[in-house]
């Protein structure tokens, strides 16, 4: 049994969120009571969690063991921290790589640059993303039914987009966004910008992505969509971040300038037929 120190939780109530859904899945015949006490799955060979990190020492450690259930290796793209975040990633048994905070979608690309799966799965360090749903996102994959899989908060649930100034112009920001793409590739996304999400390794590094910072994760739907492969998203709940602080500030210019200059380049690329799952 797990101890609780080691587990970050979405809520107090979760518990009673989990059992009581449960419940209502074996009540529909959509679950049998075996599927709740079977052992949990092992790490799947074919996936690598990539985790860029900056000063994340309070909870980098728990993700990467959290990973770690569920893939075969964990990348941590350390930028430039100030603290033992490096050393506590290493230590719960990732593959620590430094990158001198470039920004994040450098940290991705780096990491990828050492993924050696067929499939990687980006989580962020601060405990937001819950690593039991990286199954759920690699299926698609896996199933051969998409090439790009996100994690969709609209569906699931956040914790972290409401009740503030930040969190509604984050939540509104996202909208108007995926609105802008599912306008311009014809999409029926719900969430294009979750960090959380998974995709096949070649195809990320086919996708010649330049985006240095957050702006990596509208820069890889547009990509995707625009290269006529498939994207697929699955319910994921966004936990409120357990500790530390966000390295996104919404009061620069400079990252509304950057939001810009990619949702205008996203927009205007050119779009390739739909095509089937490249081998």
């Amino acid at each position: 049994m797990d101890d609780d120190s080691d587990i970050i939780r979405f809520g107090e109530g979760e518990a009673l969120f989990v059992i009581r859904r449960a419940r209502r899945l074996l009540r529909q015949g959509r679950a049998a009571a075996d599927d709740f006490v079977r052992a949990e799955d092992l790490p799947d060979p074919d996936i690598t969690a990539i985790i860029p990190a900056r000063n994340e020492e309070l909870t980098v450690g728990l993700v990467v063991k959290e990973c770690l259930n569920y893939v075969a290796k964990v990348v941590v793209v350390e930028g430039g921290s100030t603290d033992r975040t490096a050393e506590i990633a290493a230590a719960a048994g990732a593959e620590v790589v430094r990158d001198q905070g470039l920004g994040k979608g450098a940290a991705l690309r780096l990491g990828v640059d050492h993924v050696t799966t067929p499939i990687c799965v980006f989580v962020d360090a601060d405990g937001s993303h819950d690593p039991v749903d990286i199954p759920m996102l690699a299926a698609p994959i896996k199933a051969g039914q998409a090439e790009h899989v996100t994690g969709s908060r609209l569906l699931g649930g956040s914790d972290e987009l409401h009740g503030g100034g930040d969190e509604f112009l984050r939540l509104a920001g996202s909208a108007f966004i995926t609105f802008m793409f599912n306008w311009r590739y014809g999409s029926r996304l719900s969430d294009s910008q979750n960090g959380f999400r998974a995709i096949r390794t070649d195809v990320f590094r086919g996708l010649n992505l330049r985006s240095r910072h957050t702006t990596i994760e509208m820069e890889m739907i547009a990509a995707t969509l625009a290269a006529g492969l498939r994207i697929a998203e699955v319910p994921t709940h966004e936990r409120r971040r357990a500790a530390g602080y966000s390295k996104i500030s919404l009061a620069k210019p400079s990252i509304w300038l950057a939001y810009g200059r990619y949702l205008v380049g996203g927009l205007c690329r050119s779009q390739k037929k739909s095509s089937a799952a490249r081998q």
